[in-house]
């Protein structure tokens, strides 16, 4: 009884454990830096309370200026900067579609079609057709965001 008490917990904390992605300084993520405009830049330190991270951005333009109070990003302004499978995307989804190198916006997916998946970006219809690897999940309630204001 004891054993099975003791499997059922592990399996619960994995199971909790599992859920959002698990990040650490050093790491590489796109990161919404203002109104649905995500850029690559590296986590910094944690921070609320370990709910968010400070990002120094790729593009000079982005980074903190040395000295200044960095910004805390929580974690629906964060994804890990890595292409999604492909059974994780359909038609009518809201994604992350990169529009020019290294700047990603809010688009749904219009179709797909082999390797090819052809978006509408969401904040002014420009329309694109992209592979896989130019595509990021976008977090939860950024999603859920996105389809309720359609």
């Amino acid at each position: 009884m004891k054993k099975s008490i003791l499997l059922f917990s592990v399996l619960i904390l994995f199971v909790a454990c599992s859920g959002a992605p698990k990040f650490k300084a050093g790491d590489i993520v796109l990161a919404d830096w203002y109104q649905d405009n995500w850029h690559l830049g590296k986590l910094g330190a944690e921070c609320n309370e370990g709910s968010g991270w400070t990002v120094d951005f790729n593009d000079s333009f982005y980074d903190s200026a040395e000295g200044q109070e960095s910004t805390c990003y929580t974690m629906d302004k964060i994804v890990a900067n890595t292409p999604p499978a492909a059974d994780k995307i359909k038609v009518g989804d809201v994604v992350l579609g990169e529009w020019v190198e290294d700047a990603y916006y809010s688009a749904k997916v219009d179709k797909i079609e082999g390797d090819k998946y052809s978006i509408k970006f969401v904040s002014d219809g420009w329309e694109s057709q992209v592979t896989l690897d130019k595509l990021r999940l976008v977090p939860e309630k950024k999603v859920e965001e996105k389809k309720d204001s359609e």
